[in-house]
């Protein structure tokens, strides 16, 4: 089990652009990706709950799609504010600390594991530590302005790129590892 990250970004780190428009993502590529390259459906093979921020529920809510995309996932979503009674199958509120809402999540997943999604859902579970790894998807496109991934955290976080691989559609997929952080001037242990 583990609590993982699965994003695209633009190269100035924004996932979504002003009014959370995605169109800075390159539509499906001709070419199908190379097996080194983590597709969607390859990485939510092994995942058993999923959780996001009340503003990534009500973009995705808003999707003109034929059927909730989440369906086969229990999807957990971290808010204060009623969900509305209409929600799609297996979609539940949660609420606390960002520790609370992710063992809550641990536990709908069971052995399988955690999908956190959505900028500021990514950004706590990046502060508290408790994020396993990520694949960033980076589109080669600059936005200037819109939902940030990473700008906005409280502390800073180290990454180590484990790998990267290039994607279709002249994207770059990134394999990424918290380093572990500590206090300055904090003695390292070896």
């Amino acid at each position: 089990m583990a609590i993982r990250v699965y994003i695209a970004m633009s190269l100035d780190g924004f996932i979504a652009g002003p009014g959370d428009d995605l169109s800075f993502l390159p539509e499906a590529a001709d070419e199908a990706p190379g097996p080194e390259v983590v597709s969607w459906p390859g990485f939510m093979s092994n995942v058993g709950a999923i959780l996001m921020g009340r503003r990534t529920f009500d973009v995705v809510q808003g999707f003109d799609l034929p059927e909730w995309p989440y369906a086969e996932w229990p999807v957990l979503v971290a808010t204060h504010r009623p969900l509305g009674a209409d929600l799609p199958p297996g979609v539940e509120a949660v609420t606390g600390t960002i520790d609370e809402v992710l063992d809550a999540a641990v536990a709908r997943a069971g052995e399988r594991d955690v999908y956190v999604d959505g900028g500021v859902m990514v950004r706590a579970a990046l502060e508290a530590a408790r994020v396993d790894d990520l694949i960033v998807t980076v589109a080669p496109s600059v936005l200037g302005d819109g939902v940030p991934l990473f700008a906005g955290l409280a502390m800073p976080v180290g990454l180590r790129i484990e790998r990267h691989v290039d994607h279709p559609g002249g994207m770059l997929q990134l394999h990424l590892v918290p380093k572990t952080t500590q206090a300055p001037g904090e003695p390292v242990d070896a």
